[in-house]
């Protein structure tokens, strides 16, 4: 019995991004309070609304590293992955290159 616009902001995801578990106590109370839901179902809703809030909110964020990570790559910019694994390279090049000198 969640509102409309609730759910359809939790659908669209970005609304996921920006909800707290404050906020979804704040509009179950709400809708407690105007009838629209029993006062012992609230806290089953906030609970199951909440985990929803957070199931979108990884994959959102999950999909949002995918993006940034295809555009890095399409502008031939090394990711901070990358960027780790060649100072890792390169670190193990200088030890070996100090260890011949010695």
């Amino acid at each position: 019995m969640m509102s409309d616009f609730l759910k359809k902001a939790i659908n669209f995801g970005f609304g996921a991004l920006l909800i707290t578990k404050e906020n979804v106590e704040e509009i179950i109370d709400d809708l407690v309070k105007k009838g629209e839901i029993k006062a012992d179902e609230a806290k089953a809703q906030v609970k199951e609304l909440f985990n929803k809030v957070l199931s979108s909110k990884k994959e959102i964020e999950s999909r949002i590293e995918e993006i940034v990570e295809k555009a890095l790559h399409k502008l031939d910019i090394p990711t901070r992955r990358e960027l780790q694994e060649m100072q890792k390279k390169l670190d193990e090049i200088i030890k070996r290159m100090e260890s011949r000198e010695e």
